[in-house]
């Protein structure tokens, strides 16, 4: 128990190291969405458990520590499934998760990847944990499918997944067609329901649609690199090509597939999970010198880290947003140009769109305009507005 206890501990240190890894920065765009439950369209659980977290105080810092920590204690899910390894190869399995590069640069986002990284880890357990078939967990896994889905759409690549954790568990045909169809047609049934979903999905499909077949794959290749941080990811996908698991293989095949289609640096997380059940298949086999893997593994993982961690640089908005409250600034927030939403969320009071052509009413009521284009001088009225200086842009206030 001692044991235990001390390791949670340790565990909880090393996810808020994570946390202050990426903290530093401030919120991003992504981020804010779900942190101010601006309608977005994945489905609704998490995002209304956040939502349900705007009041709180350090909402940001809350919600990145609850996601770093789920991400890291579900190392307790790898460690079950390697009780059939000796200790050293069960440490090896275990650091293939703590030290792969995309459990480090995305365990302290708000970033529902992650999440879901967590949930197509689990099905791995449950697909692959040594223990006793037991039908009592079939409806289990098809909650925790349930879940999954409604919280992220990427979890629906996890299916094979899914499908083979229904069968470890010796349920019907029958019983599996139901608990893994059921979730995907009420799924489907919220999508229809809600436009803004098959408007996203068109949108982020278009996005990379004009990038050539090689840079898609140079793209992919980088999401595998940091994926398992280099060594992991060869080992691991050394063990899921020899090791027979066709469950396995395809979940990889449908990830690679989505990875050449929208190739996000954050989606590496998503691989992770299937790179740890390959490099359980060669532990297993006794293939790997535990030592050697897990010291390779800490010096690849350090280096992918430094070349893909953000600049340690405090967002215009943050700077912007502070600035304005230091002085005092009240009323509206108007912004000339284009601006995402992390200026929402630091901004205390609305922010809007600001135009030359925009109503008196509307401009007397701001306390500031900043202008993220260039230079917005020529469309203000001097006599009303005062510029800051030492801003990352142009920043007038109300004299």
């Amino acid at each position: 128990m001692r044991w235990t206890l001390k390791n949670i501990v340790l565990l909880e240190l090393y996810a808020l190291l994570l946390v202050l890894l990426v903290m530093p920065g401030g919120v991003k765009t992504d981020e804010a969405k779900y942190l101010l439950s601006i309608p977005y369209p994945h489905p609704p659980v998490i995002r209304q458990i956040l939502a349900a977290m705007k009041s709180f105080p350090y909402q940001e810092f809350f919600a990145r520590m609850i996601f770093s920590s789920i991400v890291v204690q579900s190392v307790w899910f790898i460690r079950d499934l390697g009780v059939v390894l000796s200790r050293p190869r069960r440490a090896a399995l275990v650091s293939g998760w703590l030290f792969s590069a995309a459990v480090i640069l995305q365990s302290g986002t708000v970033m529902l990847t992650t999440l879901t990284a967590v949930f197509g880890l689990i099905f791995l357990w449950l697909a692959m944990t040594p223990s006793e078939p037991d039908q009592s967990t079939s409806p289990f896994i098809g909650l925790l499918w349930l879940f999954g889905l409604f919280s992220a759409f990427q979890t629906v690549l996890y299916f094979p997944l899914v499908w083979s954790a229904q069968v470890s568990a010796r349920a019907s045909r029958t019983k599996a067609l139901i608990y893994v169809g059921v979730p995907i047609l009420l799924l489907g049934l919220y999508s229809l329901t809600n436009p803004l979903v098959p408007a996203s999905i068109l949108k982020l499909s278009g996005q990379d649609s004009a990038l050539p077949a090689s840079l898609r794959f140079q793209n992919a290749g980088w999401i595998w690199l940091i994926a398992g941080s280099g060594v992991g990811s060869l080992i691991g996908s050394w063990g899921l090509i020899i090791g027979g698991r066709r469950d396995l293989q395809l979940s990889a095949l449908v990830l690679g597939v989505y990875f050449f289609i929208s190739s996000a640096q954050y989606y590496a997380i998503l691989f992770t999970p299937l790179l740890i059940g390959g490099v359980f298949i060669l532990l297993r086999q006794r293939k790997i010198f535990p030592a050697l893997f897990i010291s390779l593994q800490a010096v690849t993982a350090v280096i992918l880290t430094v070349l893909f961690l953000p600049p340690f640089q405090v967002s215009d908005a943050r700077k912007v947003m502070e600035k304005l409250r230091a002085r005092g600034s009240a009323g509206l927030i108007l912004i000339d140009g284009v601006f995402g939403h992390e200026w929402q969320y630091e901004s205390r009071v609305p922010v809007r769109i600001y135009s030359p052509e925009l109503s008196s009413d509307v401009e007397d009521l701001a306390g500031a305009i900043v202008c993220t284009k260039k230079t917005c001088e020529e469309q203000i009225d001097t006599e009303k507005w005062v510029r800051i200086e030492n801003q990352p842009m142009e920043v007038w206030v109300r004299r």
